[in-house]
């Protein structure tokens, strides 16, 4: 995805000391701006489409569909709940959504609601149904302390609420403009309870949930008491498309077959090995955003092997991002810091810098590995000290395609210095966990959110990790609270190089994640932060 350079979102400085919300409703762009088509779109022969049911196949199942309640989202959430406000296509700018409009200053938010609204279910979607959807947020729901500026919520009038807050800042706009931002029917949570609410909630998105077979599918239908401000899109009024059923199919390769027998008519995560025939058959279209994020591996520092710092060290010169990429398709951008294009706060001159410093260089690595005592003794092409073996153990995600073959790489290029490695498959959220309980060498991880204020989660005292350097987490606050967009971004420039200086991470690259649809289906807007709306969407043969 191109973007411009981020001082993106970071427009949070205008939109905290001015009124936006007009402004931001001047630019009405297109579906056709909003999308990174790759390859060929060439109409196929009529394949008995049906335009009023899409079908979708995606690898994750959720956990849950209550999204104050959820910890990780897919697109299901997406077309379940709408939040009052989104980011721009480049994400430079804050523009209504669910919101007919909004007012920022440095003392409040304020949200003005369009007139009649309803939640899926009927329900009057007011002011203070606002209130008490943003009240339960933050008595529940993990994220939380995203809106910790927020003082208070007041309904001012039946269609305004406003957050007035103990002081402006920044990071709290990608929360509010996330699904996690969405509008949740908190008189029917209360009725029913949250467990049965998690499986069925009543929303304000698109979309509303007839029926959830685990394992298998959920089929949502059209919410027709809908209605978006949102000046991307040209239809702000219910989708075309009176179901959506969405599959659940956790392998790439059966997501593909899926769309080539005509089963779906659309997958997310397209295998990048898959792509050139996808696109030479001329019977589909790709479209591509870059994860608003980076994938990294994460170093254990309190036990072992690598709590010595020139161990580390040595591991991150061994890592060649480009032969990584090369080997992944050249389907994902290599990234040496902890931010990708993707997010605000994101500096391109901090990544060239990292990239100078903390380049593929192996003789370095073995020269560090060989300060420490790690010597190949007996010729095998594995380091030893003392009897002991150079040996760690790698976690790799099952369910994350891009990190699963980058893994046998990554075990290449450490062996190639005299590093054993064993990879381990667990799903993301095992390995989240035994990081969590310290039991790990090296694991690899995914962050995903539009803001550097992910770093805190990842790195910080917000972690849950047993690993924190007081430093760090220091430096990370004070960038949470940085107003001014350029100071913002220097303020994360040092917390990159804290991280880098420390070596308990090592940045590998950003997906360039790839969705595939029939070519007969139009009008799809995708946004930089992978956000899909299909309100304009037409099925040309359907």
């Amino acid at each position: 995805m191109k973007r411009k350079q981020l001082l993106a979102i970071l427009l949070m400085l205008c939109m905290l000391l001015t009124a936006c919300g007009e402004t931001a409703q001047e630019q009405k762009p297109t579906g056709a701006d909003l999308v990174t088509p790759q390859g060929t779109q060439t109409q196929p022969e009529d394949n008995g489409g049906d335009a009023s049911r899409l079908v979708i196949a995606i690898p994750d199942e959720m956990v849950g569909l209550d999204v104050q309640q959820i910890s990780w989202e897919n697109m299901v959430h997406d077309l379940i709940f709408e939040p009052l406000v989104v980011y721009s296509a480049d994400l430079s700018e804050i523009y209504p959504s669910f919101a007919e409009s909004f007012t920022a200053t440095g003392a409040y938010l304020e949200f003005v609601l369009p007139e009649g609204a309803k939640f899926s279910n009927g329900d009057p979607l007011d002011a203070q149904a606002v209130k008490a959807s943003t009240d339960r947020f933050l008595a529940i729901s993990e994220y939380a302390g995203d809106l910790e500026p927020v003082k208070s919520v007041v309904v001012i009038d039946e269609r305004t609420v406003r957050y007035n807050l103990h002081a402006p800042a920044p990071y709290i706009w990608a929360n509010i403009a996330s699904l996690y931002g969405g509008i949740v029917d908190t008189a029917v949570a209360e009725k029913i309870g949250d467990w049965e609410f998690n499986r069925k909630p009543v929303g304000n998105g698109m979309y509303y949930v007839e029926d959830w077979e685990l394992g298998d599918h959920i089929t949502l239908k059209r919410n027709e008491y809908f209605h978006t401000a949102n000046p991307m899109l040209k239809n702000h009024d219910a989708p075309p498309f009176e179901t959506i059923e969405v599959r659940f199919i956790p392998d790439a390769e059966e997501r593909v077959a899926a769309l080539e027998a005509g089963e779906v008519d659309l997958i997310y995560n397209t295998p990048v090995d898959r792509m050139p025939e996808l696109e030479a058959s001329g019977k589909y279209s790709l479209y591509s955003y870059l994860q608003p994020g980076i994938s990294y591996l994460n170093l254990q520092t309190g036990k072992g092997i690598l709590s010595n710092k020139n161990v580390r060290e040595a591991l991150t010169y061994a890592v060649d991002r480009d032969a990584i990429n090369a080997a992944l398709g050249g389907h994902v951008t290599p990234t040496y810091g902890f931010l990708s294009a993707a997010q605000a706060g994101y500096s391109a001159k901090e990544e060239a810098k990292l990239a100078s410093e903390y380049k593929y260089d192996p003789e370095r690595a073995k020269a560090l590995l060989e300060s420490q005592g790690w010597v190949d003794g007996d010729g095998d092409g594995v380091r030893d000290r003392g009897g002991a073996r150079l040996k760690l153990e790698l976690l790799i995600p099952s369910d994350n395609s891009s990190l699963r073959a980058a893994g046998p790489v990554l075990q290449e290029q450490f062996a190639a210095v005299g590093v054993e490695t064993e990879l381990v498959e667990y799903e993301a959220d095992y390995i989240k966990e035994l990081m969590r309980e310290d039991e790990y060498e090296i694991g690899s991880r995914a962050l995903k959110w539009v803001d550097a204020d992910i770093l805190i989660y990842a790195f910080g005292g917000e972690s849950g990790y047993p690993w924190e350097d007081p430093a760090l987490t220091k430096l990370i606050l004070a960038a949470r609270y940085k107003n001014d967009p350029a100071e913002r971004i220097e303020a994360y420039e040092e917390v990159s190089e804290q991280l880098a200086q420390d070596f308990k991470a090592i940045s590998l690259f950003a997906d360039n994640y790839i969705i595939t649809m029939r070519s007969d289906i139009e009008g799809v807007v995708i946004t930089n932060d992978g956000r899909v709306w299909f309100s304009d969407t037409v099925v040309k043969n359907g």
